[in-house]
């Protein structure tokens, strides 16, 4: 499954505003998942080449929101739980690993 072109825009939007409502940078973000940002920032790009690594991303931000009571700007395209996606390898996102 792809996005279209206006969900594509969407989701990078959506991750850029969360990463700043958090005050976090792709190089912080690597930190946490033991990679370098640039990895982070070809996630957030859609172009980590890896359906499952933005979903992964998704729930560390969401995650990251919840612990500091703040409200997530909402996912539009990536929403609703990764595993009910047929195309999704569960076993990819549950060991919420980035390689």
């Amino acid at each position: 499954m792809s996005l279209t072109t206006e969900q594509r825009a969407a989701t990078k939007r959506e991750f850029r505003e969360n990463m700043a409502l958090l005050g976090l940078t792709v190089d912080r973000i690597g930190v946490d998942f033991g990679v370098d940002g640039e990895t982070i920032q070809r996630i957030i790009d859609l172009e980590s080449g890896v359906l499952e690594y933005p979903w992964i991303v998704r729930r560390y931000l969401l995650d990251k929101a919840a612990a500091a009571g703040v409200r997530p700007v909402p996912f539009t395209a990536l929403r609703g739980d990764p595993h009910d996606y047929w195309f999704l390898d569960d076993r990819i996102i549950d060991a919420n690993r980035l390689d």
